[in-house]
């Protein structure tokens, strides 16, 4: 009797227990999310991220998660988890130019350079003013062998952060293309060993 009472007991608790995680509201979901992200517990991050997900009464929460997903997958250097997640976000939100932007970084880190360039014109027009676009789509466009675009593609990210009194991303468009310009004399592998150390 005693095995019985303590068996139904612990059903009892477990409901218990069970029925209070799923009543975590997506306000405390989303702050256990980015405290453990921020601390650098990215493979919990992830688990709370993904039930932020399924939060389906607050679109904000769950775009909001899906990025996050996404960026954490990519930090986890999980490239095709982060793709395939931020590619669902921007086909359910195709005039988010978070969606697309975060999407493109990954094609890009993963080295699907020719994606990741459509992918980055895609925000330039969602966001036509957006410097880091075209440093995105400069970059993706040397990954691709094409130094001569990247540079004019930078040259206008350049433009842009100078406009905007940018000056740490206004400096660094400059190195960039300075880097790209003396790149582009050498063999391809010479340009592959710029990307490995700067992408």
């Amino acid at each position: 009797m005693f095995f019985l009472r303590l068996l139904s007991f612990l059903f009892f608790f477990n409901t218990l227990v069970a029925s209070d995680a799923l009543a975590i509201s997506p306000e405390e979901l989303f702050e256990k999310a980015q405290t453990l992200e921020d601390n650098g517990f990215l493979e919990e991050a992830t688990a709370s991220w993904e039930k932020l997900r399924a939060v389906e009464n607050n679109p904000n929460f769950v775009i909001y998660a899906q990025l996050k997903l996404g960026t954490t997958y990519l930090k986890l250097k999980q490239f095709q988890k982060s793709i395939d997640i931020l590619k669902i976000t921007t086909m359910s939100h195709p005039d988010s130019f978070d969606a697309h932007f975060s999407f493109a970084n990954s094609l890009s880190a993963f080295k699907n350079f020719s994606e990741a360039i459509k992918s980055y014109q895609k925000t330039i027009t969602l966001k036509p003013r957006e410097g880091l676009s075209y440093v995105g789509l400069g970059l993706s466009l040397f990954g691709n062998g094409d130094s001569k675009n990247a540079i004019k593609t930078l040259l206008k990210a350049n433009k842009l952060f100078k406009e905007k009194k940018n000056i740490s991303w206004y400096r660094d468009t400059r190195v960039m293309i300075a880097q790209i310009k003396h790149f582009a004399k050498f063999p391809p592998h010479f340009s592959n060993l710029w990307l490995a150390n700067n992408l």
